[in-house]
């Protein structure tokens, strides 16, 4: 009986972790940069050889002009775009999002591995590689929502950025736990209770 039991909380366990990384996914992040030198960092895997496509879709609705900065696991730059010159919607977990001419927009074909992406301000270019400062690191922070941006104004903070295609993503400036990890957790306690009361009752 014990071996039974054993053996089922362990294939629940593998069945979750495949369900977890064994498709590409989507992942949707939004919420406000608050100053004009801040900067997010996103990290994702890819299981395999495929198209990653990463965009912002919040220009169009108002907010400041985004740029992407896409980076190896060494942190070697391998593509930074200011402007996607991409109208129209993409789909990201059944949700059309639209975007604007301003708002940033690749596709890159990606081999098996991780992968960064930063999302800055226009013009708050990156430098040599991810760990360097990027142009207004220096800079005292100004709210972007006082701040004269340069060829756009004065603009809101809200940003919506998507990663389409990978296996996981995860927020390196804010990072919380994600669904699956809490879920394989849970799994994982509750399989640990079964095997020890089965003990118990032998």
């Amino acid at each position: 009986m014990k071996r039974f039991i054993r053996k089922m909380v362990l294939t629940a366990v593998a069945t979750l972790m495949l369900a977890g990384t064994s498709y590409a996914l989507d992942y949707d992040y939004s919420g406000h940069l608050l100053n004009h030198n801040d900067t997010l960092t996103y990290s994702f895997t890819t299981n395999g050889t495929g198209n990653v496509t990463l965009f912002s879709s919040s220009w169009d609705d108002g907010n400041f002009d985004p740029m992407l900065g896409l980076w190896d696991a060494g942190g070697n730059l391998i593509q930074w775009q200011d402007d996607g010159h991409n109208v129209g919607s993409t789909f990201s977990n059944g949700v059309p999002y639209t975007h604007g001419s301003w708002d940033s927009y690749f596709t890159n074909l990606l081999a098996a591995g991780t992968y960064y992406v930063t999302l800055s301000t226009f013009y708050n270019t990156p430098g040599s590689n991810l760990y360097a400062d990027f142009a207004y690191a220096n800079e005292i922070p100004i709210p972007i929502t006082q701040w004269d941006q340069p060829s756009n104004g004065i603009r809101g903070d809200y940003y919506e950025f998507h990663i389409l295609g990978v296996e996981s993503a995860h927020d390196e400036t804010n990072p919380v736990p994600e669904p699956s990890t809490i879920i394989l957790l849970g799994a994982g306690l509750a399989g640990l209770g079964l095997a020890r009361r089965s003990k118990k009752q032998a």
